[in-house]
């Protein structure tokens, strides 16, 4: 079953035909791609590093191309997944988080039931990662909007906070199960997620190969810097989905929220209370829903529309990870309410 849904290759000799320009090579897989670099260290063990699980976010892919054109060899069993290859190319180059006809790759790992091929694509990478000695899993993504580098830990264990400070001076403590890859690897070795800006720029791109060489060159006995700072995740804010929305401009007959944009400025900053996000019809009711980590409604809290149809915060929070597209909040959200834990 695997053949049919990924590529296997073992060694650099394997590899070598798909290595050419960062598109062609995309082309030639046509599909998602399981690498493995066998280590020079006779005892058993291995590292794990993911990248374009989003089609879109082309910086953890090119560090990876590059990476792999040098033929690296380490210790350790090096073991790379390309992911959602037919979201990259497609209809242009990185343009699409995943297609229509797709789910989200970073949402299906370890789910209850493999009923479709990227589940059961999924599961089968499992087995085979989770049968080898990991001691470290590393998933690199881009962000949307503007936000600062950051390391995201699943699990906020002794040794994933050392190794998410070791690729990020922001540590972000993902306290919510939403079946993605380092989710399922955390209970194997410590596992994180770094976001390294946005994507199609070449300075993210440099980040992302930093970060590769940093997860990579890190040993046990490395002593981890301390991070610059330390996030939790209070809630969850969407536009509730009746609701017609964009991202600046008017208000018209057809929408019923213009959020303001350029927000996503502020991601890891902080939003005085009062703050006007969007604005609605005078009258209208709220147009957007926070959730907590326990999926409680906590929108009233944080959030309040003025008579005027501000959409407004009605209390200083922190915004993470705020979206610009209207694409991306119905594929995900709008952005998280953020807590600083240091």
């Amino acid at each position: 079953m695997s053949a049919e849904l990924y590529h296997r290759l073992d060694g650099h000799d394997a590899m070598a035909p798909f290595l050419d320009s960062d598109e062609e090579t995309l082309v030639r897989l046509a599909k998602p791609a399981l690498l493995r670099i066998p280590g020079t260290d006779p005892a058993p063990r291995a590292r794990f590093v993911s990248c374009l699980l989003h089609g879109n976010e082309d910086s953890g892919y090119r560090a990876v191309i590059r990476l792999l054109r040098r033929r690296p060899t380490y210790p350790f069993d090096l073991w790379v997944f390309i992911g959602n290859v037919r979201a990259a190319h497609q209809h242009g180059w990185f343009a699409h988080r995943y297609l229509d006809d797709q789910e989200d790759f970073n949402r299906v790992w370890d789910v209850p039931e493999a009923t479709t091929r990227m589940r059961q694509c999924a599961a089968s990478v499992l087995a085979e990662v989770r049968a080898t000695p990991l001691e470290a899993a590393l998933d690199i993504h881009n962000n949307t909007g503007v936000n600062p580098p950051y390391a995201i830990a699943p699990v906020p264990s002794p040794s994933t906070e050392a190794l998410a400070a070791h690729c990020a001076e922001i540590v972000v403590h993902w306290n919510r199960r939403v079946h993605t890859l380092m989710e399922a690897l955390s209970a194997a070795c410590p596992a994180v997620s770094v976001e390294c800006g946005l994507p199609g720029v070449e300075a993210h791109h440099r980040y992302a190969e930093g970060v590769l060489a940093r997860f990579l060159a890190a040993g046990s006995d490395s002593p981890a810097p301390a991070p610059k700072a330390v996030y939790g995740l209070e809630a969850t804010v969407h536009v509730r989905r009746e609701v017609a929305f964009a991202f600046g401009g008017p208000l018209t007959d057809e929408l019923d929220l213009v959020l303001v944009p350029g927000m996503d400025g502020h991601n890891f900053g902080l939003l005085e209370g009062g703050t006007v996000l969007g604005h609605v019809p005078p009258g209208a009711d709220m147009p957007l829903v926070a959730l907590d980590m326990a999926r409680g409604d906590v929108t009233a809290r944080h959030f309040r529309v003025r008579e005027d149809g501000a959409v407004v915060t009605a209390q200083a929070i922190v915004p993470a990870m705020m979206v610009t597209t209207v694409q991306q909040e119905r594929r995900d959200c709008l952005f998280y309410v953020a807590r600083r834990l240091d």
